[in-house]
């Protein structure tokens, strides 16, 4: 563990870093706003972008932010990423505003008892704002990356869902076409950012990539589950209040992710952030290397991951089976984009079981 007053510690250095520039998807509230009010008090004059849905929320977000750091700025971005059209016009918008990004950091969560829907592209949109887009919006930002990291600046990727939570899954049908259940839709998830961030990592070594869990952490997406799921879920958070991680201790550690030398890009050569402390050195990464540009990170910023589960995977070929399906996906929305796609659903499942929210472990 690496100890909440050891990441305050470091947090304070980073008054060194100037002109961050951040992506924050998913960032209206919650962990993504507590992290980018995180970067607002620790740095010089960063810029991020918000994107999000709620206009009202992301503009209020971004006051309170020029509030923070009045020498910072903050652009909100309305926009829907359970579409790849969407990221991919979000992307597009971006690479004009910026040259080179210094952050991406994906929150973007999506949550329905609901069994699966499909979206115009084909996808279960829970899958989708759960891992496709966000694998998406890394992809189209790598070269904005690459670009910070030759600056010798920070350059990181970071999605935060439920690293830790591997289980099995099913080869033959990852997107869940055929064995959809809530449980296999969060296994197959985190299962797919792990091996994806490896891959990324592995092809783009300049760039530091990392699958966060952020604890149990009361956010907003309960509210998007309704009638007495939702309610459970809110007398569960009532009565496991002593145990349950502060929203803004969760920003603070995650400002750690984005600004730490201890998680390193696979190449190693570009020493641009806060230095790690002793209690944190470089970090192992999904693969059990040190410093290997991919990392399962658990919620006290320290190394996460069954590596049973994923040892057995990689030795399945998985790994390369999850970039080539990955692919596919994006190019099959593409085709259907191209054509014009039709909304299809799926019935709701019985005996639903309760979903593994972001901030949750599977049992």
């Amino acid at each position: 563990m690496v100890h909440i007053d050891v990441v305050r510690q470091a947090n304070a250095l980073a008054q060194r870093i100037e002109n961050l520039v951040c992506v924050f998807v998913g960032g209206t509230g919650g962990i993504g706003a507590t992290t980018a009010k995180e970067v607002f008090r620790r740095t010089r004059t960063p810029r991020i972008y918000i994107i999000g849905t709620s206009e009202e929320k992301g503009n209020k977000l971004c006051d309170e932010l020029k509030g923070i750091n009045d020498g910072g700025q903050a652009i909100f971005i309305k926009k829907d990423i359970s579409l790849i059209k969407n990221v991919d016009e979000l992307c597009d918008d971006l690479k004009k505003r910026e040259p080179k990004i210094n952050c991406l950091f994906l929150t973007a969560g999506y949550m329905s008892l609901q069994g699966r829907k499909e979206t115009i592209e084909g996808v279960d949109k829970k899958m989708s704002v759960n891992y496709y887009s966000r694998i998406r919006c890394a992809l189209n930002l790598i070269p904005n990356l690459e670009r910070a990291s030759q600056d010798r600046e920070l350059a990181r990727v970071i999605s935060v869902l439920a690293a830790g939570s591997e289980g099995d899954v099913r080869m033959d049908d990852l997107d869940l076409k055929h064995n959809f259940t809530l449980h296999a839709c969060l296994a197959h998830c985190v299962i797919m950012t792990d091996f994806m961030i490896e891959q990324l990592a592995e092809r783009h070594p300049d760039v530091s990539f990392s699958h966060s869990y952020p604890g149990t952490v009361k956010t907003g997406i309960v509210n998007q589950l309704t009638g007495p799921v939702k309610l459970a879920v809110k007398v569960l958070y009532a009565v496991m209040t002593p145990w349950i991680l502060n929203v803004m201790e969760s920003g603070e550690r995650h400002f750690f992710q984005i600004t730490n030398e201890c998680y390193p890009p696979k190449r190693g050569s570009s020493f641009c952030g806060v230095p790690a402390p002793e209690e944190a050195t470089p970090m192992k990464g999904s693969n059990g290397e040190v410093g290997s540009g991919a990392y399962l990170l658990d919620w006290d910023c320290k190394s996460a991951g069954d590596g049973k589960i994923l040892d057995k995977y990689r030795d399945l070929g998985l790994p390369q089976k999850v970039w080539d399906h990955t692919l596919a996906i994006f190019e099959e929305a593409e085709r259907r984009n191209s054509k014009g796609g039709k909304r299809r659903g799926s019935p709701a499942e019985s005996d639903r079981p309760m979903p593994n929210i972001i901030g949750w472990r599977a049992g």
